[in-house]
């Protein structure tokens, strides 16, 4: 794992806004217009999770978790898409409509990621969310 990672989860349902920190460590490679982070979630819900946010020219955010919830969101600026989220209950498929992606990304330097998106299932909105990724690199020995 080549950084220390902090990601602030806003989210606000039905009026009720909630904020939730996540400290680990990970793994980000690759170009200003196309990079990956990959983290192993610490959650209790998700504890063993693999999840891979992957970006590409700083429009498109694709986050993909593997585990118990297995699931893939394409996200694309000022786009509504849909996935599949797959959870131990069974299957729920969700829009995701995004309305902003912000990247800064130097190798071995900083990484700042920040989207919004909502979330809504049978066209009735269920949250709106906001996630920012700041990465710490570890220095070289």
């Amino acid at each position: 794992m080549n950084c220390i990672i902090t990601i602030c989860d806003y989210h606000d349902v039905q009026g009720q806004r909630e904020k939730s920190e996540l400290t680990t460590t990970a793994d980000i490679c690759g170009t200003p217009d196309d990079y990956t982070i990959v983290y192993t979630e610490q959650s209790e819900e998700l504890k063993g999770c693999i999840t891979t946010v992957h970006v590409v020219d700083s429009e498109r955010v694709t986050v993909s978790r593997k585990g118990v919830y297995n699931t893939e969101m394409k996200m694309e600026k000022g786009r509504r898409n849909q996935c599949c989220y797959n959870t131990p209950v069974g299957q729920i498929m969700m829009g995701i409509h995004t309305t902003s992606v912000r990247s800064d990304y130097i190798e071995n330097e900083k990484t700042v990621l920040d989207f919004s998106y909502s979330l809504d299932f049978n066209n009735e909105l269920l949250s709106k969310n906001r996630i920012k990724i700041t990465a710490k690199y570890k220095e070289a020995n």
